[in-house]
């Protein structure tokens, strides 16, 4: 059994945010990895007098003047950047003072401190402080000093992190974490992930879902160097070169326009949504021949339902030759949703549903499924941190608890299919706030146990990531429905095509788009299943209140 892996903390103070914290008490508490040495930036700066500090910002003191307004106006929970002191965490460990040689933006260490570091013998050294490390500094860890850079290093280089993407209505934002090299931004790239630029006109609150999301990495990334010995990433041997510009604080020339835009963006909608609300929907239709594709939306009928609630999330079924809706109703009064059934036809112009599934927890996404001549139902429980199984004993509304096939989980929109000779899940798992991540596991049935993919997780791409119905088979290749969130929840279906599926390799390719195109009025489109003659989806459209 290997060691524990050395880890090394680069830091200009024991007080760090909180997203931070997490990452140094995810280590402490690892069987695998442990924090062994703390290098604590010693330079001192004397601050400068208030006038002069002004005139020395004086190009950028707009972008000074939104950053305390967005501050003081967005109160995130949990807040990746509330401060607290980590001295406990690292009590044990031997702390090294460091006055590093400064540049105009790098540090340097000497080669008496690179001494002292490199006895410590360190398999990974993290930087949450200095400037820019140049020279030897980069070489104190046997597998470098990792970095975070909150940005898409491939469009994005330099700062302020989570800043740009805002103010030029970006609909993502990435984050990578990297090993470093003498090139700012373009390290040896070990994660990679893309969120939803989550707030259209608060930096704070994308930086927040950004910092948070990215607070796992590393944890992750020293398991699989403790498990394997190296952490070997394709994407390391392809040839991207950078083509923008090296990003920085905004002056007040570059902002004044944006910060215009931004405000009367923001007053725009707060007058388009004045009067309306917005509502899920579904729409359907019935393919008109055996070679009739029946995936033109503006063809499908559409069902609204009461101004009470909402409809999303729909699955078909045929049972003893009739077709059958199973989809969540959420009541807005009780704040819960429940499944129910509504029986559908090629006639049909309104639905009727009746409760088939209804707990005292929030029911979304009736995955439902025929196995060995029975159905079964998996419910999205995550409310619950459950993922359930469920019998049906009388169709459409008796339904069995059979087994609770995973636990202690935050899973989403569990979705199945079975093959190559085995039972597949496609699942949405948030192992931090605002971070939803696609897992895949295996099985021989649905009933477990469920052994996780090698890959896992698959992907952290909101594009491309939270299952959006049940995978489906279209000329005789495999196909997986997939959530694109960018804009906004919801926001469009992404179709993937399957390329590899086995315990050790997993490859799929994006083939095409469903967007919220084929009426005015839709939003938003997230969910989409075809069973036999029936193809179905739901749709947020605004309202009138």
């Amino acid at each position: 059994m290997r060691p524990p892996l050395r880890v090394g903390l680069l830091v200009d103070s024991f007080i760090q945010p909180r997203w931070i914290e997490k990452i140094i008490r995810d280590i402490q508490s690892s069987a695998f990895a442990e924090v062994c040495l703390v290098i604590k930036n010693e330079s001192e700066e004397p601050p400068l007098p208030r006038l002069r500090a002004y005139w020395k910002n004086r190009n950028h003191l707009l972008y000074a003047f939104y950053s305390q307004l967005d501050n003081r106006l967005v109160k995130p929970s949990p807040d990746a950047f509330e401060p607290v002191d980590v001295q406990e965490l690292v009590s044990n460990c031997r702390v090294l003072p460091v006055v590093p040689t400064k540049k105009k933006y790098s540090d340097w260490f000497t080669d008496t401190d690179i001494d002292a570091i490199q006895e410590q013998h360190l398999d990974v050294a993290l930087a949450f402080g200095f400037r820019i490390l140049k020279g030897k500094a980069l070489q104190i860890a046997r597998h470098g000093v990792w970095s975070y850079h909150h940005g898409d290093n491939l469009i994005n280089r330099g700062g302020p992190a989570g800043f740009w993407e805002v103010m030029e209505g970006s609909t993502i934002t990435g984050s990578v974490l990297q090993k470093l090299n003498e090139d700012l931004d373009n390290g040896y790239v070990i994660q990679r992930s893309w969120s939803s630029t989550s707030d259209r006109f608060s930096v704070k609150a994308n930086k927040n879902t950004l910092y948070w999301r990215s607070s796992s990495y590393v944890i992750r990334a020293l398991k699989e160097l403790h498990d394997s010995g190296e952490i070997v990433r394709a994407e390391a041997r392809l040839y991207r070169p950078y083509h923008k510009q090296l990003y920085k604080a905004p002056t007040n020339a570059q902002l004044f326009p944006k910060l215009t835009a931004l405000s009367l963006n923001y007053l725009a909608s707060k007058f388009r949504n004045a009067g309306a609300v917005e509502q899920w929907i579904l729409a359907y239709r019935f393919r008109s021949s055996a070679d009739d594709p029946n995936n033109t939306f503006y063809r499908f009928h559409h069902v609204t339902p009461p101004k009470d609630r909402f409809w999303a999330d729909p699955f078909p079924i045929v049972v003893n030759g009739k077709y059958y809706l199973f989809f969540e109703e959420f009541i807005y009064k009780t704040n819960l949703g429940h499944i129910v059934v509504a029986e559908v036809d090629r006639s049909t112009q309104t639905l009727k549903p009746e409760v088939a599934l209804k707990t005292d927890y929030h029911l979304s996404y009736p995955f439902v499924f025929f196995w060995q001549d029975r159905l079964f139902m998996l419910p999205e429980t995550s409310s619950k941190r459950t993922v359930e199984l469920y019998s049906c004993e009388s169709f459409p509304s008796g339904w069995k608890l059979e087994a609770v096939v995973m636990d202690n989980v935050n899973a989403k929109d569990a979705t199945l299919v079975q093959a190559n000779g085995l039972w597949w899940m496609f699942v949405s798992l948030t192992e931090t706030p605002f971070a939803d991540e696609l897992h895949i596991f295996y099985a021989e049935t649905p009933f477990g146990p469920w052994k996780p993919h090698r890959q896992n997780p698959i992907t952290s791409d909101v594009r491309n990531l939270r299952p959006a119905g049940k995978p489906f088979v279209w000329h005789d290749q495999l196909y997986r429905p997939a959530q694109d969130s960018s804009r906004y929840y919801g926001y469009a279906v992404t179709i993937n095509r399957i390329l590899k599926l086995s315990p050790e390799d997993f490859v799929e390719e994006e083939v095409s788009k469903v967007l919220p195109l084929w009426r005015k009025d839709l939003l938003a489109t997230h969910t989409l299943n075809v069973c036999d003659d029936l193809t179905v989806v739901d749709c947020l459209i605004r309202r009138r209140k």
